[in-house]
């Protein structure tokens, strides 16, 4: 019995703690209603001291209720009690319309930065667009420059390559020349000889005659005195 009677301040101290934690582990969000205002008390009932005024709308965390008082805190730190009547769980129509407005306006806010983007985009597509088409016209133009520097800097090769043709052609036209000069001089040295044979044919042959006509003359005049 005495074990009892001396644990029974200790076991009601360790509940009241309980109490406590649990209280504040589970403590809920109400608000107030829609009254103008309502009065926090330092305690449950209408004899105690008036704490703050909180006005409607305002969110309280709720710490303990009883006997139709709620034990609350105000988002400024500030507990005290209240009448629970005056509490609903959600916000109310003025809240909800404020927050309603508020998100319209962020909504708002959103429409106009995502169209603004929009028309960025679209600007930066048009601009985009445009520097496509030049690049392609200047790709186009590229082009033809390049076709004309191929066919100019294959000219070269190609003056090369005639150059080489006539080259080879003048080496086949040099040696023509030297085998017609060679022929050319041995006919030359071949005409030369048979002028040289003709003109020593036709001395001899005057040798001949001019030996054999005297004589001719003189059988002749000699025919003709005997004929006399």
């Amino acid at each position: 019995m005495d074990i009892s009677i001396k644990s029974a301040p200790i076991l009601a101290l360790a509940a009241l703690f309980s109490l406590i934690f649990s209280t504040e582990a589970i403590a809920k969000v109400q608000y107030v209603s829609d009254e103008l205002v309502i009065n926090m008390r330092s305690g449950k009932g209408n004899g105690f001291k008036i704490i703050k005024i909180v006005k409607s709308g305002t969110p309280l965390t709720i710490l303990n209720q009883d006997s139709g008082y709620t034990r609350a805190r105000t988002p400024q730190g500030v507990e005290g009690w209240v009448l629970s009547r005056f509490l609903i769980n959600t916000p109310v129509a003025k809240t909800l319309l404020a927050k309603a407005q508020q998100d319209v306006v962020q909504m708002k806010e959103k429409y106009d930065a995502m169209e603004a983007e929009l028309s960025t985009i679209k600007t930066e597509r048009d601009t985009l667009s445009t520097s496509e088409n030049k690049l392609l016209s200047n790709k186009e133009n590229l082009n033809v420059e390049l076709a004309k520097l191929k066919k100019i800097a294959a000219r070269p090769m190609q003056l090369e390559a005639e150059n080489d043709q006539l080259r080879n052609d003048l080496v086949k036209i040099e040696a023509e020349n030297r085998l017609l000069k060679q022929e050319y001089q041995t006919l030359e040295d071949n005409s030369d000889q048979d002028w040289f044979m003709i003109g020593a044919g036709v001395l001899f042959g005057g040798m001949i005659l001019g030996l054999i006509f005297p004589k001719l003359r003189s059988g002749q005049k000699k025919a003709n005195w005997n004929r006399l």
